[in-house]
């Protein structure tokens, strides 16, 4: 289930990169509201522990990046590029290292290494194009490797997948 919807969403994302990009900026600026107020709820509760001014200091800073990423989204998608980039890379090394882990007749081990070739060359498309059509890059590589992700998910879990490929315990090449 969850590899049909990234893959379905893999694809609403490259046929709209732009929109997908702006969804991206504003999701993440979101997640950087509820990080400042958990921020500064637990800076408030834990005044015993020390750091009272760091904490709240946190907490604004999470609530400053959360709004010009609201605010500005063509500003957020310039700085979020870098830092898809960045995790486009560490994905790419990542699935990568576990499709070398597994036996070379799995079949998720080709999706993986196919995968993590896709981020790491995502990555590198990135930061050679960067900040150049920044709002619609983003979206585009995300999508592509969105659907690369939903097909591995469901490769991994299809019933001929091989026991314990995708669940948690990788088999050592012999």
């Amino acid at each position: 289930m969850l590899g049909v919807l990234l893959v379905l969403l893999g694809i609403v994302a490259i046929i709209s990169p732009v929109l997908a990009t702006a969804t991206l900026i504003k999701a993440l600026g979101w997640v950087l509201i509820i990080a400042a107020i958990e921020q500064a709820i637990y800076g408030l509760q834990n005044r015993e522990e020390g750091g009272i001014f760091w904490n709240v200091l946190l907490a604004v800073a999470y609530a400053i990046i959360a709004g010009a990423l609201l605010l500005r989204p063509a500003s957020g998608a310039i700085a979020g590029t870098i830092f898809i980039a960045i995790l486009f890379l560490i994905d790419g090394i990542t699935e990568i290292g576990l499709g070398l882990r597994l036996r070379s007749g799995s079949h998720a081990r080709g999706w993986l290494l196919a995968g993590g070739s896709m981020s790491l060359l995502f990555g590198a498309i990135i930061l050679y194009r960067f900040p150049l059509r920044a709002m619609w890059t983003i979206g585009l590589l995300v999508g592509a490797r969105l659907v690369v992700k939903g097909i591995t998910q469901i490769v991994r879990v299809s019933p001929g997948a091989q026991p314990g490929v995708g669940r948690g315990n990788l088999n050592r090449a012999a």
